[in-house]
């Protein structure tokens, strides 16, 4: 019985494959329709593959990520895949301020200078004491190069 069962698999699998080729396997960018559809997410990317509707971004209000599976829905798709990271901006803070301390503490270029790093929402602002100009400037491009920060405001004096 199970002689006969295998080769009958084969042949349905073998005439079935040519429908597996016809599937769509490219990613289609539809972004547009859905910052069109009212999505405000941050580096919202959103891809259609087959029927699968892939949601990327970032936003720290859980409601717009919410709306925007809602947004797939109602432009018709079915098959929603949410990937997007719903952020704290208190800790990402927290993480800018402490990583922006310790950097500014480790360099060596910066030694005998005085600094407090103070961050909300990605907007460092730094305060202190620096010997010279130039370290101003290595304190800032230290600083804007942390993940998160979106700008950097010195106010810094000079001793």
């Amino acid at each position: 019985m199970i002689t006969k069962i295998f080769p009958f698999a084969i042949l349905i699998a073998a005439a079935l494959s040519p429908l597996g080729a016809l599937a769509q396997t490219d990613a289609v960018d539809i972004t547009a329709e859905f910052i069109k559809g009212g999505a405000v997410i941050e580096n919202l990317k959103v891809f259609r593959i087959s029927d699968v509707v892939l949601i990327r971004g970032k936003t720290n209000d859980r409601n717009k990520a919410l709306r925007a599976s809602g947004i797939a829905t109602a432009l018709g798709y079915q098959r929603v895949a949410n990937l997007i990271v719903i952020r704290n901006d208190a800790s990402d803070d927290a993480a800018i301020v402490y990583t922006g301390q310790r950097r500014l503490e480790l360099e060596p270029e910066l030694e005998g200078c005085r600094f407090h790093v103070d961050s909300n929402l990605g907007v460092v602002r730094l305060t202190g004491s620096v010997r010279r100009d130039l370290q101003s400037d290595l304190a800032v491009a230290i600083l804007a190069r942390i993940d998160g920060v979106k700008a950097v405001h010195p106010e810094l004096s000079v001793q």
